[in-house]
């Protein structure tokens, strides 16, 4: 059995951004952290530009299919200025990744919609939403170590420092497929992360895809070793396994080499039959 650590030792000083002792948040005051901080940098300027960008392109072709496609928004959360500026909302992110996300998403699906209201467009559904974010700037810290040989799985974000041993090749990742009923129900269905037909709601019958607007993107998954399997390669009793992480083509800028050393934070995956990270950002080191 695995035990959960969930709290950040004393040694990490830089992160000791929030009181222990402080209330839970709800939903909608994590919204508000994530949109007042959005407001305050430049990230709502990325949001607005891809609104922008959704509104030019359907102005531009008219066509009601159009008004299905996706609104990608690419969004880094710099560790110095949340630290600085919103320290609670750093704390959200460390402890709760996958509700910091989910708060990412519905702010930006607010922001957006209040774009495509103010050009007299109805709003996207929140499935055409995708917002992918990244933690970019959080420093080595030993206690967000991803150490699943000691039977501690943080359900926080984690941290996987060490040599890149293998990678797969590209694979391919569904974001986003548009379906439509071609038995003359005039009806339309957004899916993620499937490519099975769905049955209209009206007749009951698969539906057709429409193929250009299928938005896809790559990924690998990545095998870390520790440092220690270069250092002492043949330290007897020793078992260097390495740890696996998915990484999503948005979560890093530099070029994947074999033997190269890298700091990847993530977090982990409940979901998954096997204990690997979903890497939110990899830097090289």
């Amino acid at each position: 059995m695995f035990n959960v650590n969930t709290s950040l030792q004393e040694s990490a000083a830089p992160l000791e951004v929030e009181n222990a002792n402080s209330p839970t948040n709800s939903q909608f005051h994590e919204q508000r952290l994530v949109e007042q901080f959005c407001r305050q940098t430049q990230l709502l300027k990325l949001v607005e530009g891809s609104a922008e960008r959704f509104v030019e392109h359907y102005r531009r072709t008219r066509r009601p299919e159009d008004l299905l496609a996706p609104v990608q928004v690419r969004l880094d959360f710099d560790y110095a200025h949340l630290l600085e500026q919103a320290p609670r909302l750093l704390q959200l992110v460390l402890e709760e990744p996958l509700q910091f996300g989910e708060a990412v998403r519905y702010t930006v699906y607010g922001l957006v919609r209040a774009r495509l209201k103010t050009a007299g467009l109805k709003a996207i559904d929140i499935g055409q939403l995708h917002a992918q974010w990244r933690l970019v700037g959080l420093p080595y810290t030993p206690c967000l170590q991803f150490e699943p040989r000691d039977q501690c799985l943080r359900l926080g974000l984690s941290q996987v420092q060490g040599i890149l041993a293998a990678y797969t090749p590209r694979e391919t990742l569904v974001l986003q497929s548009i379906w439509f009923c071609s038995s003359g129900c005039m009806r339309n269905a957004i899916q993620t992360s499937s490519t099975d037909a769905p049955l209209c709601s009206g007749c009951s019958r698969p539906m057709s895809e429409y193929q250009k607007l299928r938005v896809t993107e790559t990924f690998r998954l990545l095998a870390i070793l520790p440092c220690s399997a270069v250092q002492t390669p043949r330290l007897l009793g020793c078992l260097h396994r390495p740890k696996l992480i998915r990484l999503r083509a948005h979560s890093h800028d530099c070029e994947l080499k074999l033997g190269s050393a890298y700091l990847v934070t993530g977090y982990f995956d409940g979901s998954a039959s096997t204990y690997h990270l979903e890497a939110c950002h990899l830097r090289s080191i």
